[in-house]
């Protein structure tokens, strides 16, 4: 059984979230066409989710998964792969409208979370 840290099961339930959140679909229409809806508007390119307060979270996360030199490697492969997974899933939110507005509260508390969890590997938030 993998023990998770206080922020890796915030990070989680962000995720959990983000998926929920994509996958209610609250607009109506299929997935497909609300892919397509986004792709007519411009989804955001590279590894941005298109919500302020998430890609600011993102950048700050991976700078310090990949400057910290105190988080153990066995764990930074944990949280990279967690990290990856909360990334797409707020990707994927953040092409219905209605769960992109919801992303900006979510970034923000797990935000938060990191400031307080990642302090103890010396990342400056």
């Amino acid at each position: 059984m993998i023990k998770l840290n206080r922020f890796e099961k915030g990070l989680f339930a962000v995720a959990v979230l983000g998926v929920l959140l994509a996958c209610k679909n609250p607009l109506g229409g299929s997935k497909e066409e609300k892919a397509e809806d986004s792709k007519s508007e411009g989804a955001s390119s590279g590894d941005k989710v298109g919500v302020p307060e998430c890609d600011e979270y993102i950048e700050k996360y991976e700078k310090c998964l990949t400057s910290s030199s105190k988080i153990p490697d066995a764990a930074k492969t944990t949280m990279k792969q967690s990290f990856d997974q909360m990334r797409k899933s707020w990707k994927d939110s953040a092409s219905n409208p209605a769960a992109k507005a919801a992303l900006a509260t979510g970034c923000k508390q797990a935000m938060e979370s990191a400031k307080t969890a990642m302090a103890a590997y010396d990342c400056q938030w």
